[in-house]
């Protein structure tokens, strides 16, 4: 048991997190939907409709997590007074993961937080080193994903001639996928001895990330006309440049007016890639559309910028020493292997969130 002192210092801080002006407007938004639920029509389409049930469940769950902290809260405080050791060591376990859920929570209030990702990885300079790296960040994220219950499925990979990644996209599907790669977007920046010259010298090498929300072409409606569409058509290839097939199912769709363009060769058919390929083009043409809005472009894409010398924002250094620094927030740490295997990573998220939340 704490002493009285020791009880009151903690309790004024979990006070301090319990905010019921944010549980009445998370109440106030789900009575709102809710009642749209029930016009005419609402259900007759089915995109708007999935989009606004999945909005409902995440505010549930979000009012659950509220109450369930308020009560073990004033539970706690009972036990206590009481002196109830057993209760009280409960109830603090539970406190303290309720408000970490709580504070973490605080950073995921973007307008596509909840959403899922498309994640690409650009190689930048440094030739064949830079491909390596691109490679060795697609696996990161793979390993990340995983970690956090979420699924990734590779819908594009160009492999380079000496092996590595040109470019690569991920779509990874998991609540709050968005909201937390968002900040993994920007150019990245490796130092090591390189294995691919004789000499190994030390050599730095670039790769550049983008993360955008899956799904924005259900809620702005794009229209495309065929004669703006350019197909080409070739064979799918793995990692190391082995053919996954022998046809051309690989496809890629470039929208003449913007020249924006969409690669996918995940599915086994050409017509399913071509399915795939245009539900990511209007993914894209809608967040063009968004992008009218300079607020909304830096909450979606992220500040974009060429991948090479002075402009990373973070850096993993595995010679001569060990260390990965994101220049954003400061936040640092000398397990590069670890980062690398996707653990630890979402500790420099958090701490980039919280430089934000502070701004």
């Amino acid at each position: 048991m704490l002493s009285p002192q020791e009880f009151k210092e903690q309790l004024e801080v979990w006070q301090r997190l319990w905010q019921p002006e944010k549980l009445a407007q998370l109440r106030a938004e789900k009575t709102q939907l809710e009642e749209l639920t029930t016009t005419p029509g609402f259900w007759e389409n089915t995109q708007q409709a999935a989009t606004i049930s999945q909005r409902i469940a995440i505010l549930n769950k979000q009012i659950d997590q509220w109450l369930n902290y308020k009560n073990a809260l004033e539970d706690w405080q009972i036990a206590f007074e009481l002196q109830d050791a057993e209760q009280f060591n409960q109830l603090w376990q539970e406190l303290q993961q309720l408000s970490k859920e709580i504070e973490i929570s605080q950073f995921l209030t973007g307008q596509f937080d909840s959403r899922s990702a498309l994640l690409t990885v650009y190689a930048g300079a440094g030739g064949v080193d830079a491909q390596d790296f691109a490679a060795m960040l697609v696996s990161m994220y793979q390993a990340f994903a995983k970690k956090q219950g979420w699924t990734s499925e590779l819908i594009y990979l160009s492999v380079g001639e000496e092996g590595g990644v040109k470019t690569a996209t991920l779509k990874i599907v998991g609540q709050f996928a968005f909201g937390l790669l968002k900040e993994e977007a920007g150019v990245h920046r490796l130092v090591r001895l390189s294995p691919f010259n004789a000499g190994h010298t030390r050599e730095t090498s670039f790769a550049m990330v983008e993360v955008l929300p899956e799904g924005l072409e259900e809620e702005v409606e794009i229209e495309l006309n065929e004669k703006d569409l350019r197909w080409d058509y070739f064979m799918s290839s793995g990692k190391g440049g082995q053919s996954v097939n022998t046809t051309y199912s690989a496809v890629r769709v470039v929208h003449l007016p913007t020249g924006l363009s969409v690669t996918c060769q995940n599915e086994r058919s050409q017509q399913q890639n071509k399915i795939q390929a245009l539900k990511y083009l209007k993914n894209k043409l809608a967040i063009l559309e968004l992008k009218k809005q300079q607020q909304l472009l830096e909450e979606i894409r992220g500040d974009w910028q060429s991948p090479e010398w002075g402009s990373q924002i973070r850096s993993y250094v595995m010679h001569p020493y060990k260390l990965v620094k994101d220049h954003r927030s400061g936040f640092e740490t000398q397990n590069v292997e670890d980062i690398l295997a996707g653990e630890g990573l979402l500790d420099f998220i958090w701490a980039m969130k919280k430089v934000k939340h502070k701004n």
